[in-house]
C-alpha cells in the first residue's frame, strides 16, 4: 500500500506540473494572438489613412512639398511597406499633374509677315499667367534644299526655305518661317517654344526654393522673333586641285550662320558641275555665277588682279537684288570664327577688325587709341590710305547703293584700298570697330598648300573599280 501511495504522489506531481505548463502556453498564445490582431489592425488603419491622404488634392503652392515627418508618418512606413509605395506614387502623380506642360509638334509653314504678327498676338494673349523665360537658342535653323530648289525661285534663281531641327526630349519648338526673297532675305519668323519640365519628388529629399517657386509657373511661351539682317558673302574662286576642298570647308562654316546668301563667283567662262554639286551638298543658300578675268590682264607678265572681276560681279548683283543687309568678301582659303558674322550683321556703314597671319607682322589691324581709330598696322603700307586685308572689313548694302560708282580696281595689291576709297565720303569716325574694338583676332589669312595636279588614272588597270568614279571628282587645271 505504501508503495502504491508513493507512486500515486509521484504521478500526481507530474500531472500538476504539466497542467501548469499548459496554462502558461495558453496565456502566451493568447498574448501573441492579441498582438497579431493589434498589429494587423494598425497596419490596415495606416494603409487606409495613407490612401485617404493620397486622394486629397494638395494646395497649389504645396504641390511639390514633402509631407511632415511626424511619428505616425514614420510609424506607417515602419509597419507598412505598401503605404510607403502608395505615398511615393501619389506624390509623383500629384507633382506631374500640376506641372504638366503642353507639347506642340514642330512644324514649318509659309506665311506672310502680317499674318505672323496677328498670330503672335493671339498666342501671346493665351498665356497671360506667369511665363517662364525660355532661350531661343534652342532652335538652330538649318537650311536644307534639294538640287531642284537650288536652281529655281526668286532669290536670284535660288529660293531657300529654312527648317528647324528640334529636340523633343527637353524643348519642343514650332517654327513658322517664310521663304527668303532677294529683296533682303529678312522675313519675320514666329518661334513657339514650350518648356517641358518634369518634377519628380522623392519621399526622402527636400525641395529647393527654386523648385517650389517655379512648380506652377511652367507655361507655354510664345515669342515672336524676326529674322536678323541678311548677310551676303561674296567668295571668288577659280579652278585648281584645292578648289572643292576649300569651298567645302568654308561652306560648312557658313552653314552655322542664319539668314545668309552665299555668292560664289568663279573666274571662268562657264560654270563647273563639280562646284555646283559641292554647293548643293553643303546646303547653304547660294548663287553660283561666273566672271572671267578680262583678257588684257590675263596676258600680262606682272602680278594679276585675281578675284577683282568676281567681286565686282557680286557688287553688281547686290545693287540689282538686295535692299538691306551687309556684304563681306570671304575668300575660300581663309579661316573664320563664326562670331564675326554675327557682329558684322548690324553694321550701318563700314566696319573693320584685325586679320591674323598677314605679312611679316603676323597681323593686319586698325590701330585703336582711347577708342578711336588713329592708324593702321600692316607689314606693307605701300602708300595706301586703308592698308587692310580683304577679310578685315564689311560694308552695309544701303551704304553701298548710295555710292553707285563704288567698285574694286584692277590694281594688284591695292584692291582693298581702292574699293574703300570709292566709298567716299567715309571718315574714320564712321568706321565701326568690331572684334572687341580690334583687340581680338576672329579671321585668319590662311593659305592652303599648293598641290600638283593629280596624275592620270590608268583606266585599263583600274577598270570597273571605284577609282573611275573618284577620278571624275578631281579638279585639274
Amino acid at each position: 500500500m505504501k508503495s502504491n501511495y508513493i507512486n500515486l504522489n509521484t504521478h500526481s506531481g507530474i500531472n500538476g506540473a504539466s497542467g501548469n505548463n499548459n496554462g502558461k502556453m495558453s496565456l502566451g498564445k493568447s498574448i501573441k494572438m492579441y498582438l497579431t490582431i493589434f498589429i494587423a489592425t494598425t497596419c490596415i488603419y495606416m494603409v487606409l489613412y495613407q490612401y485617404h491622404i493620397s486622394r486629397e488634392p494638395f494646395a497649389a503652392g504645396e504641390s511639390v512639398k514633402h509631407q511632415e515627418k511626424s511619428s505616425s508618418y514614420f510609424a506607417s512606413y515602419l509597419w507598412s511597406p505598401i503605404s510607403l509605395l502608395m505615398a511615393n506614387s501619389s506624390s509623383n502623380i500629384n507633382t506631374k499633374s500640376t506641372t504638366t506642360s503642353t507639347t506642340i509638334a514642330p512644324t514649318t509653314t509659309t506665311t506672310s509677315a502680317g499674318t505672323v504678327g496677328s498670330v503672335g498676338q493671339k498666342l501671346g494673349g493665351a498665356s497671360s499667367a506667369s511665363i517662364r523665360m525660355v532661350s531661343l537658342a534652342a532652335t538652330i535653323p538649318t537650311f536644307i534644299s534639294s538640287s531642284s530648289e537650288l536652281r529655281s525661285g526668286s532669290v536670284g534663281g535660288h529660293r531657300k526655305t529654312a527648317t528647324t531641327k528640334t529636340s523633343t526630349t527637353k524643348t519642343t519648338t514650332a517654327t513658322t518661317t517664310t521663304s527668303a526673297t532677294a529683296g533682303g532675305l529678312a522675313i519675320t519668323k514666329l518661334t513657339t517654344t514650350t518648356a517641358k519640365t518634369s518634377a519628380k519628388t522623392s519621399a526622402a529629399a527636400t525641395p529647393t526654393a527654386s523648385h517650389s517657386d517655379n512648380a506652377n509657373k511652367t507655361r507655354p511661351t510664345f515669342v515672336a522673333a524676326s529674322e536678323p539682317p541678311p548677310l551676303y558673302i561674296i567668295t571668288p574662286t577659280y579652278r585648281r586641285p584645292e578648289q572643292l576642298a576649300e569651298l567645302t570647308r568654308l561652306g560648312y562654316t557658313l552653314k552655322h550662320v542664319v539668314n545668309l546668301l552665299w555668292l560664289v563667283i568663279e573666274d571662268a567662262n562657264k560654270t563647273n558641275p563639280l562646284v555646283a554639286h559641292t554647293l548643293d551638298r553643303i546646303g547653304v543658300p547660294y548663287e553660283y555665277m561666273v566672271a572671267p578675268m578680262p583678257e588684257k590682264y590675263k596676258q600680262t607678265k606682272r602680278a594679276k588682279p585675281r578675284g577683282v572681276s568676281n567681286r565686282n560681279k557680286g557688287l553688281e548683283y547686290l545693287r540689282l537684288h538686295a535692299t538691306e543687309g551687309v556684304l563681306y568678301f570671304a575668300d575660300d582659303d581663309n579661316t573664320y570664327d563664326i562670331s564675326i558674322f554675327e557682329q558684322m550683321r548690324y553694321v550701318s556703314k563700314v566696319a573693320m577688325w584685325p586679320v591674323g597671319l598677314v605679312t611679316k607682322t603676323g597681323v593686319s589691324s586698325p590701330i585703336i587709341q582711347e577708342g578711336k581709330l588713329v592708324g593702321f598696322y600692316d607689314g606693307w603700307i605701300g602708300g595706301r590710305k586703308y592698308p587692310v586685308d580683304m577679310a578685315g572689313f564689311a560694308v552695309s548694302v544701303k551704304f553701298l547703293k548710295e555710292r553707285p560708282k563704288a567698285q574694286m580696281p584692277f590694281k594688284p595689291g591695292y584692291e582693298e584700298d581702292g574699293f574703300l576709297r570709292s566709298l567716299a565720303p567715309l571718315a574714320n569716325t564712321e568706321i565701326e570697330l568690331l572684334a572687341d574694338e580690334c583687340r581680338d583676332v576672329l579671321t585668319w589669312h590662311t593659305q592652303t598648300k599648293k598641290n600638283a595636279p593629280a596624275q592620270a588614272l590608268n583606266r585599263t588597270r583600274y577598270k570597273n573599280t571605284n577609282l573611275e568614279y573618284i577620278d571624275k571628282l578631281l579638279v585639274r587645271p
